[in-house]
């Protein structure tokens, strides 16, 4: 029985340490490319699916690395200080016309650069209905999640997530579809998945199987998902930084890359700064 049990055990860490070799830290920890001052910002065209139904819209993702106090989970303020560590922060911005009324939406999620795990994510959710904010805070191997909704039977609550080795959350995918191992022109591997939490209720997290697979053309890679609610195809391109070009959800939404940025947007806030940001050649990226 015991010999059985740590069969099993290693079973599994085998199955973890495999997913794991999948992902890659060489974007992430790529300095000549994040430590020029600058953020990723791309712009999406979108139909996102709300009320069973897509919404044309546009989406905002926009990458960043920057310093992250690990006491209080934010970035610092003023001088560097010997206690911070680099985070890569990825924004995924919504705004969605539905009808008389909009849903608005940001998730934050915030890896380390130096090990790659998730420490960190948040989100707020106005659907003009309410206001909803959930956030979770890593802690060892688990995760601290809490929430405050305006839903009844769920005002706000605190629990911990227990996240297996090779457990990842959906909202992490249009960043880990970037970080697979292409080395080789094809391949597959599996780990465990927990869903979106872009939305305005309590999420009932639960990590389920996915299989990720990808296969790669002369100009694009197409990553595909399949997990609990269908299937996701992600086509990036075919070198690095690769580029999330569109990205097709299994409830229908669907991104397309419209204009792809490397700016210190955070200084573009004046009236007409978009125009002139969007117009300045020197701003974008390769096609």
């Amino acid at each position: 029985m015991v010999r059985s049990v740590c069969v099993a055990c290693f079973a599994l860490f085998l199955c973890a340490k495999i997913a794991a070799a999948q992902f890659t830290s060489a974007l992430l920890q790529n300095n000549s490319y994040w430590n020029d001052g600058k953020a990723e910002f791309n712009i999406y065209d979108a139909q996102i699916a709300r009320e069973g139904i897509p919404r044309p819209c546009e989406v905002l993702h926009i990458l960043v690395r920057e310093p992250f106090d690990p006491k209080q989970f934010v970035k610092p303020e003023g001088p560097p200080r010997p206690d911070t560590i680099a985070v890569l922060k990825l924004n995924q911005i919504l705004r969605v016309p539905t009808g008389l009324y909009v849903y608005q939406q940001m998730h934050s999620s915030f890896w380390r650069v130096d090990n790659a795990k998730l420490l960190k994510f948040s989100l707020t959710s106005s659907d003009s209905c309410g206001n909803t904010y959930k956030e979770a805070r890593r802690n060892d191997d688990q995760l601290s999640y809490e929430y405050h909704t305006y839903w009844d039977g769920m005002a706000e609550g605190k629990e911990n997530i227990a996240q297996p080795a090779n457990g990842y959350f959906y909202d992490e995918l249009p960043w880990l579809a970037r970080t697979i191992d292409f080395s080789k022109p094809a391949g597959e591997f599996e780990v465990q998945l927990a869903g979106s939490t872009i939305n305005s209720k309590k999420d009932n997290i639960a990590f389920k199987p996915a299989k990720i697979s990808f296969k790669s053309t002369e100009k694009t890679i197409d990553v595909s998902v399949e997990h609990a609610a269908g299937v996701d195809h992600f086509i990036l391109d075919r070198d690095g930084p690769y580029l999330l070009r569109e990205w097709n959800v299994a409830d229908g939404s669907h991104l397309k890359l419209k204009r792809n940025l490397k700016v210190d947007y955070w200084n573009y806030n004046k009236p007409g700064d978009r125009e002139r940001a969007l117009a300045n050649p020197m701003l974008r990226q390769p096609d």
